[in-house]
């Protein structure tokens, strides 16, 4: 069954990520004999992460729209794609219409809705109290994660905070920005309370109280509220349970994933078992093969981001591969510069859909970045700060930052090191958008490239707006 909008994607996604069909065997699921036991509440909770590790989230639109709409990658120089989609979101050429936004808008709500079930249904199941607690706290921190991905692409959207279980009453008019926020904090600060600090090695993966707390300190820096935004980040800090790795490139190890620096991971396992991560093999170029496999080469970088990094900065050529006519292997003479994403390769890969590698939501090293950056923002000058921030620099094998800088300075600084440290994992286009720089920035890159103030949230897609007349558009689309 194709689905073509959110209203119906809802009704068909119920229990455990499996659709319910028009008429079942008395032996199937149904959302009223599934949810009995722990072994169900388990794989209800296991439905709702699994939707960020389908292609509409994080095994490929997310990379699209937080790389390819930026200024860290670009189809051009001889590279081209035949998807529209991605060169409308390149070019800044898209509309309501384009098909990316239709897609993660509705594996979001797929996703809301899960958690939403879980939350109303495992409540009732007789099980440990203990473990019932947590694993409603997971889905409500991941429901928290979808409408915070919705809201600062699209701005205010449809709350929904209870299952859908028909096509009835499914028109619902847009909350505001705030109305929005205030249920993301609600659903992180809810889920913090009860989430264990680390798990055993059997659970290593889930949500955890660290997660909620940096996913606070993201809201808050995104709100601007900075004193709120520190007081998260250093609770992060102060748990004494993360560290950075002490080299950047064993932050992207396959054998390190769930390791000390990660806070919150979208697990992969290639192997077979379609669980497997795409990364390794739409990055990779088409002419660089794994185990005889070509890449796609999508999310090519710019020249503008490979120069931004320094000679000696180490993350430079873990994150990017700069090949040439004459490398091993070579690049078509026709790319005027063949550069491309590194970071994520798995050289045991059997297809493109197979890696291992684990894409990294937070890490560490975005804690300490954003304790810098709102530290910053209440003054300048302070020490604590410049200790955070060094800590990023040192470790890239640079010096620590000039001292004495005025606070657009280090403002400035911080906001380059985000971009080096953090490259294709999720963050430019969210830190151009909430600084206003989205703007300047793409001029910069590229002069051709028209971007306006209206881009600063993505449009409400159209498919959406035919079903739900209550959807107003975002503004100029």
């Amino acid at each position: 069954m194709k689905i073509r909008n959110t209203i119906y994607t809802l009704v068909f996604i119920l229990v455990s990520g499996c659709g319910v069909l028009d008429q079942s065997p008395e032996s199937s699921f149904t959302p009223d004999n599934f949810y009995k036991n722990a072994d169900d509440a388990r794989s209800a909770v296991s439905a709702v992460y699994d939707q960020m590790n389908y292609n509409n989230l994080y095994n490929q639109l997310m990379w699209i729209l937080q790389d390819q709409a930026t200024d860290d990658a670009e189809w051009g120089g001889g590279r081209s794609t035949a998807n529209q989609a991605k060169n409308d979101l390149d070019k800044y050429t898209f509309t309501p219409a384009t098909s990316t936004f239709q897609s993660v808008w509705s594996a979001c709500y797929r996703g809301i809705n899960q958690a939403n079930t879980v939350i109303g249904r495992v409540p009732d199941i007789s099980m440990d109290e203990a473990l019932k607690k947590r694993y409603v706290a997971e889905a409500t921190l991941l429901r928290g994660f979808y409408y915070f991905t919705l809201v600062r692409l699209f701005g205010g959207v449809p709350i929904v905070l209870t299952e859908t279980t028909s096509l009835n009453n499914l028109t619902i008019a847009r909350s505001s920005v705030e109305e929005v926020y205030t249920q993301i904090i609600k659903d992180f600060t809810e889920a913090e309370s009860v989430l264990p600090v680390n798990y055993s090695a059997a659970e290593i993966g889930r949500v955890t109280q660290g997660a909620a707390k940096a996913l606070l300190a993201k809201v808050y820096l995104t709100r601007q509220e900075w004193e709120k935004a520190a007081t998260k980040a250093k609770e992060v800090i102060d748990l004494g349970i993360y560290d950075l790795w002490t080299n950047y490139a064993e932050a992207f190890l396959i054998a390190n994933k769930n390791g000390k620096e990660a806070i919150f991971e979208i697990q992969a396992m290639g192997g077979g078992f379609n669980e497997g991560s795409f990364m390794q093999g739409y990055m990779r170029p088409p002419f660089d093969k794994v185990n005889n496999i070509a890449g796609f080469g999508d999310d090519p970088a710019t020249q503008n981001l490979y120069e931004a990094y320094s000679e000696n900065d180490k993350r430079r050529d873990v994150t990017l591969r700069l090949y040439s006519a004459t490398s091993t292997p070579a690049a078509p003479a026709s790319i005027t510069f063949p550069c491309y994403v590194n970071k994520y390769l798995d050289p045991t890969a059997t297809a493109n859909g197979e890696g291992s590698n684990n894409f990294p939501i937070i890490r560490y090293a975005d804690v300490l970045l954003m304790y810098a950056e709102a530290l910053n923002e209440l003054g300048a000058n302070n020490s604590d700060a410049y200790k955070a921030i060094n800590r990023i620099r040192n470790r890239a094998g640079l010096d620590d930052l000039a001292e004495g800088l005025t606070q657009d300075e280090f403002r400035n600084s911080v906001l380059l090191e985000r971009r080096l440290e953090l490259a294709f994992e999720g963050h430019r286009w969210y830190d151009l958008a909430r600084t206003r720089r989205l703007i300047s920035a793409l001029k910069a890159q590229n002069p051709d490239i028209v971007v306006e103030e209206r881009h600063y949230l993505f449009p409400i897609p159209q498919t959406e707006r035919d079903v739900n007349p209550l959807l107003e558009q975002n503004p100029d689309y």
